[in-house]
């Protein structure tokens, strides 16, 4: 059961990085570096991407802390901790404001703003996305 879990909680994590980071990126190339004339076409494409990321978080909380509940629930583990922390307190908001940013965006100034916080958080998700592989592969404390 516990390596079923795994291996679900993985794949969401696959899908959630790849949604999240790569089509931030894309979209924060397609707004600053390559200006054309389809801006609006893809930025309904990512808005309806954001929605399949969305989902694909919902999957990596449920499956991780199904696997903490059912065989770990040990407070003390720190390096369980720390990616519960970061998980709830960092991703999670940060995923109900991207949704929010998106269901509002649909005038050329919300576009903007919207694009402000894309370019500001991208980075941001990349380093705790890497933070937290980094801690879930060697567990360092």
């Amino acid at each position: 059961m516990y390596l079923t879990l795994k291996y679900f909680h993985l794949i969401s994590v696959i899908g959630w990085i790849a949604s999240s980071s790569s089509l931030g990126l894309f979209l924060m190339y397609k707004t600053f570096i390559l200006k054309d004339k389809n801006q609006q076409i893809e930025r309904r494409f990512y808005r309806n991407l954001v929605f399949l990321e969305f989902f694909f978080f919902i999957l990596v909380i449920t499956f991780g802390l199904s696997m903490f509940f059912l065989f770990y629930f040990d407070f003390k583990i720190l390096w369980i901790k720390l990616k519960i922390i970061i998980a709830l307190l960092f991703f999670a908001p940060l995923e109900v404001l991207n949704l929010v940013f998106v269901l509002k965006s649909n005038t050329y100034e919300l576009y903007k703003r919207y694009d402000k916080f894309v370019i500001f958080i991208t980075p941001l998700l990349i380093l705790f996305g890497l933070t937290v592989f980094y801690l879930a592969v060697f567990k360092p404390i």
